[in-house]
């Protein structure tokens, strides 16, 4: 399989997932979501973990940018990768290269993790256990902070009772590992390669 089919394996796929459910759930969803033109507080400071073929469509996005354009995207680049500590095995959070003036340069190329950010999502453990993971802009008073208790870091059905949003607020199976792997199930053959934090790749 060439590297240009396998890009429009992975644009068909991740097109589906948008309009069958990403769409469907920021809908429901949309009287906890503060997401507007102008909020960047998703891409100000985070790690953004990609996989190879996510960030092959992300440089697709890339190319297709005035000159301009990407010579800030190098700029920025260059700017987190000196700004990082050596030889530190902690994790490095930054502000994403790609955001230019408060907006994503590549939006409609972005990562699995940028389209999923915001919603209400959960994991399972190994044990089979379920935990809720919390967008992180609800400790700026943002995406369902109505109903976030922060002592207990949970959504408060009490908090939800007494905000009278007729919305329950629901978390989806949305992680972008399970995305990724429900490629398969969905009749796609993709191979994701590696995945690592979004600036270990330049």
């Amino acid at each position: 399989m060439t590297l240009s089919d396998s890009l429009k394996r992975y644009t068909e796929y991740i097109n589906l997932i948008e309009a069958n459910y990403l769409k469907k759930f920021f809908e429901i969803q949309k009287p906890y979501i503060h997401c507007k033109e102008g909020c960047s507080a998703c891409c100000e400071i985070g790690e953004y973990p990609v996989s190879e073929i996510e960030l092959m469509y992300m440089v697709a996005g890339y190319k297709t940018l005035s000159e301009d354009l990407q010579s800030e995207i190098i700029k920025n680049v260059d700017k987190i990768k000196q700004e990082r500590p050596a030889n530190s095995n902690e994790v490095y959070l930054y502000k994403c290269p790609f955001l230019l003036n408060k907006k994503c340069a590549i939006y409609n190329y972005r990562a699995i993790i940028c389209r999923t950010h915001g919603l209400l999502f959960y994991i399972t453990d190994k044990s089979g256990k379920t935990h809720n993971k919390m967008p992180a802009c609800v400790s700026d008073g943002l995406n369902y902070s109505e109903v976030y208790d922060p002592v207990n870091n949970t959504i408060s059905p009490e908090m939800w009772a007494e905000s009278k949003i007729p919305v329950e607020p629901k978390a989806y199976n949305i992680s972008r590992e399970v995305i990724m792997s429900n490629a398969k199930n969905a009749g796609f053959d993709i191979a994701f390669g590696e995945s690592k934090a979004l600036i270990d790749w330049f």
